[in-house]
């Protein structure tokens, strides 16, 4: 039997479908990029492969003699952090801390007297939010050297609370029509190319339409997100207007990794300081993905 990206199958499929070699002599085949070093692959198969009496081979693209240089560099620049090790290296490592340790203030934002004078277009990015902050985040996009860039100009950030008049947070509720309001006052008389919105927010994407603003539901896949945010950090590639975005700033320094997701061999965030890094990543995603998992190496 042979089970491709094994890592990626729940234990529980994995099991049942082993379950069905009841010939004598019968073999299984499993190949997979690595994930974190508390993965159930990698505890019950790779760690007891003496035990089991498995052969692991463990070979990088390096090994593959068909990829040539150019294209081997090209995808080692896809991927850093945890995610080079994983994906380029082959090692089963924690992603643990800060999800963007590569975020830097002085190379990643900038004053508004620095803003370019012409964009190739722009876009507006969406994590919505009643209970938890809506966001909209406005953003400019704009080729260097064959390269787009993006630019985040402004953000919208509604936490849903506002001050009473002793100073004190109380909770407020805004309805759908009361952020098309707000995205309106945002992008003034912007000529926005499309509204990239969380694809679970239906009633907001339902008003926008009737409202003849056209919107691109986001691709929310989570981690191809965070990688493909890593690497336009990487590439100094993401601009952040200091003034006006201070909310995307504090985010980047305090979104961290699940620690308990980490022990059952997840990689997820914990959903906190995220609201805003949600968008961009939507953003990212969705007009320029990054669905290449899987395709450099076999562990």
């Amino acid at each position: 039997m042979f089970l491709d990206e094994v890592a990626l199958m729940p234990q529980s499929f994995v099991n049942q479908a082993l379950a069905r070699c009841s010939v004598k002599g019968s073999k299984y085949w499993f190949n997979c990029n690595p994930e974190g070093p508390n993965h159930w692959f990698k505890v019950e198969w790779i760690d007891k492969k003496k035990e089991k009496n498995i052969l692991h081979l463990h070979f990088t693209m390096d090994d593959n003699p068909s990829l040539d240089e150019e294209t081997k560099d090209r995808y080692k620049r896809m991927f850093v952090g945890v995610f080079y090790q994983r994906f380029i290296l082959g090692l089963w490592v924690l992603a643990e801390g800060i999800i963007y340790p590569n975020f830097d203030k002085i190379k990643h934002c900038i004053k508004k007297d620095d803003i370019p004078k012409k964009f190739d277009y722009f876009y507006v990015t969406s994590d919505y939010g009643i209970t938890n902050p809506q966001v909209f985040l406005l953003c400019g996009i704009k080729h260097i050297n064959g390269k787009p860039h993006v630019w985040i100009l402004d953000e919208y950030y509604n936490k849903g609370t506002k001050k009473n008049k002793s100073g004190q947070e109380e909770k407020i509720t805004k309805t759908d029509d009361m952020f098309l309001k707000d995205y309106k006052k945002l992008i003034k008389d912007i000529d926005v190319r499309k509204v990239i919105i969380d694809p679970s927010a239906t009633s907001l994407i339902n008003l926008f339409k009737q409202n003849k603003i056209a919107v691109k539901e986001a691709d929310n896949s989570v981690i191809d997100g965070i990688n493909l945010v890593l690497n336009w950090l990487d590439e100094e590639r993401i601009h952040i207007v200091e003034e006006k975005c201070p909310n995307i700033i504090r985010e980047f320094n305090s979104y961290i990794w699940d620690e308990k997701a980490q022990e059952k061999g997840e990689d997820k965030p914990i959903k906190q300081n995220d609201h805003a890094l949600d968008a961009l990543r939507y953003l990212l995603q969705t007009l320029y993905p990054n669905k290449k998992r899987g395709a450099y190496f076999v562990q």
